[in-house]
């Protein structure tokens, strides 16, 4: 069989807004089958999502960002803060200068998103995002809020 990953194909691949994702239109519910496909997900630089494999390579659609925070924990290391958050596919990334929090305007508001890796990112879901605030809020204060991770700071919107 002849490797040509120039040819690119459309792979009938959704995946929702919600983290949902669908084959011909049709719910996904294997994780293992997600957490394969996962693996093999690429983005370029334009917002475009490929699934590729040394094979092949085919175009999926995304509707936002392909995974969703679904929770996180907070790690004391050698006096040194790490958030960790988690996928809905139960990746876990370390909130870091290199996996950062940045936010895209969305209407009137701040959606947020994580880096997981070259251009694929994770949006943070609301419950998430409400919960992250409320663990880190200091009443006594009226600075914007900042969280630490890895000896980075981050604002929170």
């Amino acid at each position: 069989m002849k490797k040509n990953k120039d040819i690119i194909k459309k792979f009938p691949i959704k995946i929702k807004s919600n983290g949902e994702w669908l084959y011909q239109n049709d719910l996904i519910q294997k994780k293992t089958l997600i957490k394969l496909f996962s693996s093999v997900l690429v983005a370029d630089n334009k917002g475009k999502f490929y699934l590729e494999t040394p094979a092949e390579k085919g175009s999926i659609e995304v509707e936002d960002a392909p995974f969703i925070i679904t929770d996180f924990k907070v790690k004391n290391i050698d006096k040194k803060q790490e958030i960790i958050f988690k996928t809905n596919i139960e990746e876990e990334i370390v909130l870091s200068k290199k996996n950062p929090i940045f936010y895209k305007k969305n209407k009137k508001s701040f959606v947020p998103y994580i880096v997981v890796r070259k251009n694929i990112n994770a949006k943070l879901s609301r419950s998430i995002y409400y919960q992250l605030i409320n663990k880190f809020f200091n009443r006594n204060t009226k600075k914007r809020l900042k969280i630490k991770s890895k000896g980075y700071e981050f604002t929170l919107k």
